[in-house]
Protein backbone atom coordinates (compact mmCIF):
# COMPACT_ATOMS: atom_id res chain seq x y z
CA UNK A 1 0.00 0.00 0.00
CA UNK A 2 1.15 3.48 -0.70
CA UNK A 3 1.02 4.99 2.76
CA UNK A 4 1.23 1.89 4.90
CA UNK A 5 3.82 -0.76 5.37
CA UNK A 6 3.25 -3.61 7.74
CA UNK A 7 5.51 -6.44 8.60
CA UNK A 8 4.26 -9.43 10.52
CA UNK A 9 7.17 -11.02 12.30
CA UNK A 10 6.51 -14.16 14.22
CA UNK A 11 9.46 -14.97 16.46
CA UNK A 12 10.32 -18.50 17.43
CA UNK A 13 12.32 -18.87 20.63
CA UNK A 14 14.08 -15.92 22.27
CA UNK A 15 17.85 -15.98 22.39
CA UNK A 16 19.71 -16.06 25.69
CA UNK A 17 20.51 -12.35 25.59
CA UNK A 18 17.00 -11.22 24.60
CA UNK A 19 14.10 -11.84 26.98
CA UNK A 20 10.86 -13.21 25.57
CA UNK A 21 8.88 -10.04 26.36
CA UNK A 22 11.28 -7.89 24.30
CA UNK A 23 10.54 -9.63 21.01
CA UNK A 24 8.04 -7.81 18.82
CA UNK A 25 5.51 -10.22 17.34
CA UNK A 26 4.03 -7.58 15.02
CA UNK A 27 5.28 -4.28 13.69
CA UNK A 28 3.62 -1.78 11.38
CA UNK A 29 5.01 1.50 10.13
CA UNK A 30 2.46 4.05 8.97
CA UNK A 31 3.45 7.14 7.01
CA UNK A 32 1.75 9.55 4.62
CA UNK A 33 1.87 8.92 0.90
CA UNK A 34 4.50 11.02 -0.85
CA UNK A 35 3.95 11.29 -4.58
CA UNK A 36 7.26 13.07 -5.15
CA UNK A 37 10.64 11.85 -3.96
CA UNK A 38 13.85 13.82 -3.51
CA UNK A 39 14.88 13.38 -7.15
CA UNK A 40 11.45 14.43 -8.41
CA UNK A 41 11.58 17.46 -6.14
CA UNK A 42 14.90 18.50 -7.67
CA UNK A 43 13.66 17.94 -11.23
CA UNK A 44 10.53 19.99 -10.54
CA UNK A 45 12.53 22.86 -9.05
CA UNK A 46 15.07 22.96 -11.87
CA UNK A 47 12.38 22.55 -14.54
CA UNK A 48 10.31 25.44 -13.21
CA UNK A 49 13.49 27.54 -12.88
CA UNK A 50 14.35 26.92 -16.54
CA UNK A 51 10.84 27.68 -17.80
CA UNK A 52 10.38 30.78 -15.66
CA UNK A 53 13.93 31.88 -16.49
CA UNK A 54 13.14 31.69 -20.20
CA UNK A 55 10.03 33.83 -19.69
CA UNK A 56 11.94 36.29 -17.53
CA UNK A 57 14.75 36.58 -20.08
CA UNK A 58 12.20 37.19 -22.85
CA UNK A 59 10.63 40.05 -20.92
CA UNK A 60 14.06 41.45 -20.09
CA UNK A 61 15.09 41.44 -23.77
CA UNK A 62 11.94 43.27 -24.91
CA UNK A 63 12.50 45.95 -22.31
CA UNK A 64 9.96 44.98 -19.66
CA UNK A 65 12.63 44.61 -17.01
CA UNK A 66 10.29 44.94 -13.95
CA UNK A 67 8.57 41.70 -14.98
CA UNK A 68 11.99 40.00 -14.86
CA UNK A 69 12.19 40.76 -11.13
CA UNK A 70 8.60 39.69 -10.45
CA UNK A 71 9.12 36.34 -12.17
CA UNK A 72 12.30 35.79 -10.15
CA UNK A 73 10.52 36.67 -6.91
CA UNK A 74 7.62 34.39 -7.84
CA UNK A 75 9.97 31.46 -8.44
CA UNK A 76 11.79 32.07 -5.15
CA UNK A 77 8.44 32.07 -3.31
CA UNK A 78 7.45 28.85 -5.11
CA UNK A 79 10.77 27.19 -4.17
CA UNK A 80 10.53 28.33 -0.54
CA UNK A 81 6.95 27.12 -0.05
CA UNK A 82 7.52 23.85 -1.87
CA UNK A 83 10.68 23.08 0.11
CA UNK A 84 8.86 23.82 3.39
CA UNK A 85 6.12 21.41 2.37
CA UNK A 86 8.66 18.77 1.34
CA UNK A 87 10.54 18.97 4.66
CA UNK A 88 7.45 19.44 6.81
CA UNK A 89 5.74 16.13 6.26
CA UNK A 90 7.91 13.83 8.34
CA UNK A 91 4.95 12.27 10.13
CA UNK A 92 5.16 8.58 10.88
CA UNK A 93 3.74 6.09 13.35
CA UNK A 94 5.20 2.76 14.37
CA UNK A 95 3.11 0.17 16.17
CA UNK A 96 4.94 -2.71 17.82
CA UNK A 97 3.11 -5.55 19.54
CA UNK A 98 4.98 -7.40 22.25
CA UNK A 99 3.68 -10.22 24.41
CA UNK A 100 2.68 -7.84 27.20
CA UNK A 101 2.19 -4.44 25.52
CA UNK A 102 1.49 -2.52 22.33
CA UNK A 103 3.74 0.49 21.81
CA UNK A 104 2.68 3.33 19.53
CA UNK A 105 5.57 5.60 18.59
CA UNK A 106 4.71 8.79 16.76
CA UNK A 107 6.74 11.47 15.00
CA UNK A 108 4.71 14.59 14.20
CA UNK A 109 5.21 17.01 11.30
CA UNK A 110 7.74 19.03 13.30
CA UNK A 111 9.83 15.96 14.17
CA UNK A 112 8.71 15.63 17.81
CA UNK A 113 8.66 12.07 19.14
CA UNK A 114 5.99 10.65 21.46
CA UNK A 115 5.33 7.10 22.58
CA UNK A 116 2.33 5.40 24.15
CA UNK A 117 2.10 1.97 25.71
CA UNK A 118 -1.18 0.07 25.81
CA UNK A 119 -2.11 -3.31 27.27
CA UNK A 120 -3.05 -5.51 24.25
CA UNK A 121 -5.49 -7.91 25.92
CA UNK A 122 -8.10 -5.20 26.51
CA UNK A 123 -7.26 -3.14 23.46
CA UNK A 124 -10.07 -2.28 21.07
CA UNK A 125 -9.51 -1.19 17.47
CA UNK A 126 -12.29 1.30 16.76
CA UNK A 127 -12.99 2.49 13.24
CA UNK A 128 -15.62 5.21 13.47
CA UNK A 129 -17.88 5.75 10.49
CA UNK A 130 -16.34 2.77 8.69
CA UNK A 131 -18.54 3.15 5.61
CA UNK A 132 -18.03 6.92 5.36
CA UNK A 133 -15.31 8.80 3.56
CA UNK A 134 -14.17 10.61 6.71
CA UNK A 135 -13.60 7.59 8.96
CA UNK A 136 -11.18 7.70 11.89
CA UNK A 137 -9.12 4.91 13.48
CA UNK A 138 -8.63 4.73 17.26
CA UNK A 139 -6.96 2.41 19.72
CA UNK A 140 -8.92 2.30 22.97
CA UNK A 141 -7.92 0.63 26.23
CA UNK A 142 -8.53 1.36 29.92
CA UNK A 143 -10.01 4.78 29.31
CA UNK A 144 -7.24 5.87 26.92
CA UNK A 145 -8.00 6.58 23.30
CA UNK A 146 -5.34 7.28 20.67
CA UNK A 147 -6.05 8.17 17.06
CA UNK A 148 -3.69 6.51 14.62
CA UNK A 149 -3.24 6.78 10.89
CA UNK A 150 -4.93 10.16 10.50
CA UNK A 151 -2.79 10.81 7.42
CA UNK A 152 -3.79 7.55 5.71
CA UNK A 153 -6.55 7.32 3.12
CA UNK A 154 -9.96 6.02 4.16
CA UNK A 155 -9.37 2.64 2.52
CA UNK A 156 -5.93 2.29 4.10
CA UNK A 157 -7.38 3.01 7.56
CA UNK A 158 -10.11 0.46 6.95
CA UNK A 159 -7.62 -2.19 5.77
CA UNK A 160 -5.20 -1.53 8.62
CA UNK A 161 -8.01 -1.70 11.20
CA UNK A 162 -8.93 -5.15 9.89
CA UNK A 163 -5.32 -6.32 9.90
CA UNK A 164 -4.63 -5.02 13.41
CA UNK A 165 -7.86 -6.59 14.71
CA UNK A 166 -6.83 -9.97 13.29
CA UNK A 167 -3.35 -9.71 14.82
CA UNK A 168 -4.74 -8.75 18.23
CA UNK A 169 -7.26 -11.61 18.09
CA UNK A 170 -4.45 -14.09 17.34
CA UNK A 171 -2.39 -12.54 20.13
CA UNK A 172 -5.25 -12.98 22.63
CA UNK A 173 -5.62 -16.61 21.54
CA UNK A 174 -1.96 -17.22 22.45
CA UNK A 175 -0.68 -17.65 18.89
CA UNK A 176 2.39 -15.51 19.61
CA UNK A 177 3.51 -17.30 22.73
CA UNK A 178 1.64 -15.08 25.16
CA UNK A 179 -0.56 -16.18 27.99
CA UNK A 180 -3.86 -17.39 26.63
CA UNK A 181 -6.82 -15.55 28.12
CA UNK A 182 -9.81 -17.65 29.05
Amino acid sequence: MSGKESDLTEQAEPSADQPHSDLAVFEAILYPHRSLGRRGYLILGLGTALIMGAYALTFLLIGAWPIFGFIGAEWLLFWYLFSRHFRGDRRAERLRLFVDRLIVERIDAKGRFTAFSLQPYWLQVVLTRAADVDNALYLRSHGKQIEIGAFLSENERRDFAGELTRVLDRHRDGAYGGVKTA
